[in-house]
Order: structure tokens, then sequence, then C-alpha cells
């Protein structure tokens, strides 16, 4: 399976109930690519909204000690305050938006980090945009 048809298959049909199939999924993703690692958190993250925090933060938890890359911290910080409701500042994420543009391809990375912020001015949509569209023109 690569990239493209693991985040297709758990695109929105993530396993939030079954312990095992959520722990199998984070393995497996590290194991495909960073990005699909990080699909991963994204799906934990940004669970439907019956998937309670308690099982969200055991599932961040899990992939945090499955998982390494040098934005991570960051990641997790940003999906954590997603899943705890709460958002870190725009330049925060914009600060982080551009520690991530030097890992070309994690899509999923950016996108947990863009979901963090109340974007009120577009000053982070505008960062996640032209960081996307030079990751596409190389």
């Amino acid at each position: 399976m690569n990239e493209i048809q693991f985040i297709e298959s758990i695109d929105g049909s993530f396993p939030y109930y079954d312990k095992e199939k959520w722990k199998a999924l984070i393995i497996k993703g590290a194991q495909i690519s960073d990005n699909a690692s990080f699909m991963v958190l994204h799906e934990i993250c940004r669970a439907p909204k019956e998937v309670s925090v308690e099982n969200q933060l055991k599932m961040l938890y899990e992939w945090d000690s499955n998982y390494t890359h040098p934005i991570k911290d960051l990641v997790i910080e940003s999906g954590k305050s997603i899943i705890e409701g709460r958002e870190i500042s725009v330049e925060r994420a914009i600060d982080y938006l551009m520690q991530i543009s030097k890992f070309k391809g994690l899509y999923n990375a950016l996108s947990i980090v863009y979901f963090s912020c109340n974007d009120t001015d577009d000053k982070a949509d505008d960062v996640y945009n032209q960081i996307t569209k030079e990751w596409e023109s190389v």
C-alpha cells in the first residue's frame, strides 16, 4: 500500500473505537511515510465529537511514542490544542508552518497546525497556501 492509498483508506473512516486497529494504523503510517504518519495524527486530532477527549489523547500519546521527526513536538502541541478545544495564536501557527515548510510534502502536518488557530485575517491561510504552492512547483 502506498501513501495515497493509505491516506484514502483512513480518511473519514478511522477506527476510533478499535484500539488494536488504531494502534496498527499508527505503526503502519510511520512505516509508509512521514506524511502518512501525520495523516494518522490528523485523524486523531480531528475526530468526530462523539470520540472523547480522553480517548483522543490516549491515541495522540500512543502516536507520539511510536514516531520520531524533528517537527513532531510542534505538531503534537497543535494537535493537542485541537483536541482540547483551545487555539494556538496565529503568530505561533505561522512560525510552526514555516518550520514545517523545510520538510517538503508534509501536508498533513501543515493541516494540523493550520486548524489549530483561529485565522480570522487569513494570515496563516496565506502562509499555508504559499508553502503548498512552493512544494508543488519544485
